[in-house]
């Protein structure tokens, strides 16, 4: 029986996907490794070469891709006692991605899962760069994320036990017994979150590896970034209660507030340093105003959806297409 299993999601992969295959051949690991995809259609040759790489590859429709149930299908596929979880175009840092992963698996029974540091790529903008430098999947400093049971879990603040339960499935491991008993839900968004919050309850921990490293970062527009914070902020108060901008005072106060703090962290950028600062401050405004609105509108999605149900199910439709 292999001892890890590697599950990758795959549509259409692109170019990186040969390089995140030859990355995971190059794993210096003292245990059998297994890599299996989940190919939802691919028409560019995916398939083809995840097979040539030695993956085994399992075909669904396009129409049956879920965030939740397809990492379900994959792990309930797996023969490993662990099962690393990564995405088409998150590139293993070096050799040790998945043993330093497993180490942490290994060394305590009450890990549940752990989960990698993201890197920007070298090509990135310098706007994706911060944003990715600035997320809690960048910190070079190990946490463990523990409970201890569901009733002290439940007493802590909703911004704690948000901390508690973050995991991130771009790049992650867990236990194969933990998922179990605990599955993934099947949902179109926020399925490693919610399955980080679940198990956290359960008096399992979770693990941040910054010594296991990909590279992963997108370069995005305003309109993408308005559906990612809609769609964040219904996860956050569905499972934590948060209402990150409840009301329009606090969104015409967090605009220029996010917008002076992303200002401040572009000026660290020495290639920007001969740009002038209301070139700094418009980039950030123009990421601010869209994270902003879309955190607005999912606060506000549950009475649109009380007062007008045929207006919320056209913005819901729009802002929920394509994350």
């Amino acid at each position: 029986m292999a001892k890890v299993s590697v599950v990758i999601p795959t549509l259409n992969a692109g170019p990186e996907f040969e390089e995140l295959l030859e990355r995971i051949s190059a794993q210096k690991v003292d245990f059998d490794v297994e890599v299996l995809v989940i190919d939802s259609g691919s028409t560019d040759g995916t398939d083809e070469l995840a097979r040539h790489y030695g993956a085994t590859v399992y075909q669904i429709r396009r129409q049956q891709f879920n965030h939740g149930a397809t990492r379900n299908l994959g792990i309930s596929l797996a023969r490993g006692e662990y099962v690393a979880l990564t995405v088409q175009d998150a590139v293993p840092l070096d050799e040790q991605w998945l043993a330093t992963m497993v180490e942490n698996l290994e060394r305590d029974g009450r890990v549940a899962g752990v989960y990698s540091r993201q890197i920007p790529h070298k090509n990135s903008g310098v706007l994706t760069r911060v944003l990715v430098n600035s997320l809690a999947t960048a910190s070079l400093e190990r946490r463990e994320q523990f409970a201890e049971s569901p009733k002290q879990y439940g007493k802590m603040p909703p911004r704690r036990r948000r901390r508690l339960a973050v995991y991130d499935d771009v790049s992650s491991c867990l236990r194969r017994s933990v998922w179990e008993e605990l599955p993934y839900d099947a949902t179109d968004f926020g399925e490693d979150i919610r399955w980080g919050k679940k198990v956290v309850e359960a008096g399992y921990k979770l693990v941040y590896e910054p010594r296991s490293a990909v590279l992963h970062s997108h370069e995005r527009g305003a309109v993408y970034d308005l559906k990612r914070y809609y769609m964040d902020q219904r996860v956050l108060l569905e499972l934590f209660g948060l209402r990150l901008v409840p009301n329009l005072v606090h969104l015409f106060l967090g605009i220029p507030r996010s917008s002076l703090h992303l200002y401040r962290l572009l000026r660290q950028e020495k290639e920007l340093a001969a740009s002038g600062a209301l070139v700094l401050m418009l980039l950030a405004v123009k990421y601010a105003v869209p994270a902003q609105v879309g955190n607005y509108l999912g606060v506000r999605s549950e009475s649109i959806a009380r007062l007008s149900p045929r207006a919320y199910g056209r913005l819901h439709r729009y802002l929920s297409r394509g994350i």
